[in-house]
């Protein structure tokens, strides 16, 4: 049974006909017919997240594709209150900063070109002034991106014009942030009995990620897992996130990151 929690990359990995039912139940999905985008957007987001991008019903949408598979479907199963469309009030940082710290970037040209806006957008967040905010344009509601920057310490805001999404990227104290995250990497480590270290930097991809959650199951509360990196593993974030591990990386030089990776401490 597909569920809400799946990636849509393991849903079409796994049920090449779904395809069809993503291209016929909104425009917004049209993109997976190019192959790249499908490997790389598609590698990003849950089936929920699928949803509120394209502005479906989540139920709607996991009732065709559960049928497309010819499952059994307990309708019941599949209906849930879900909290959509919720109007968020715009921060009052957003309502005082001046129009030339706003950095926009269009990606739908990007995306119309058959290309992945990633890279773009995180130049764009590297070139980032204290103070500016990222103003990511888009045809869709770019859902994975939150959790991506969130743990770059950006909270974002979202507005929608006509058929045009605008998020806004921007930290309420950049350089307070900054800092504490040195000081909590350094703090962490000292914390722990045991340090795992291994390095990746001249692994090709996706065998850095691999090697990662290869020795995951060795970090335990006493135990910290240290990356050699050749860059900043974004993607990484929230694929930890979601097995209760942390990450913070402090660039030590070009090319050149340390990656600290430990179990979330629950109060």
């Amino acid at each position: 049974m597909i569920t809400k929690d799946m990636k849509a990359s393991q849903v079409l990995a796994d049920y090449p006909e779904t395809v069809n039912v993503f291209l016929q139940i909104s425009p917004h999905f049209k993109k997976l017919n190019n192959k790249v985008l499908r490997k790389t957007l598609a590698n990003r987001v849950t089936i929920q997240q699928a949803a509120s991008i394209a502005g479906v019903e989540l139920n709607k949408l996991l009732y065709e594709l559960n049928k497309s598979i010819n499952k059994e479907i307990h309708i019941d199963n599949f209906f849930q209150e879900e909290k959509m469309n919720q109007t968020i009030e715009k921060p009052e940082i957003l309502n005082s900063i001046s129009d030339d710290k706003i950095i926009g970037l269009d990606v739908r040209p990007i995306l119309n070109s058959g290309k992945d806006p990633f890279l773009d957008i995180m130049n764009k967040v590297k070139s980032l002034e204290n103070e500016q905010v990222l103003m990511i344009i888009n045809s869709f509601e770019p859902v994975p991106l939150y959790s991506v920057l969130g743990n770059k310490g950006f909270e974002h805001w979202t507005e929608k014009i006509n058929d045009e999404f605008r998020v806004y990227f921007f930290k309420t104290n950049p350089a307070n942030k900054t800092l504490n995250n040195n000081v909590q990497a350094e703090k962490d480590l000292s914390d722990f009995e045991n340090v795992i270290e291994i390095d990746v930097r001249e692994l090709p991809p996706p065998e850095p990620m691999m090697k990662i959650f290869e020795k995951l199951p060795e970090v335990d509360d006493e135990t910290i897992l240290l990356v050699h990196h050749h860059r900043e593993p974004v993607m990484l974030y929230p694929k930890l996130e979601e097995r209760g591990f942390e990450a913070v990386s402090n660039k030590i030089e070009d090319n050149y990151y340390k990656v600290l990776i430990f179990k979330k401490r629950f109060n």
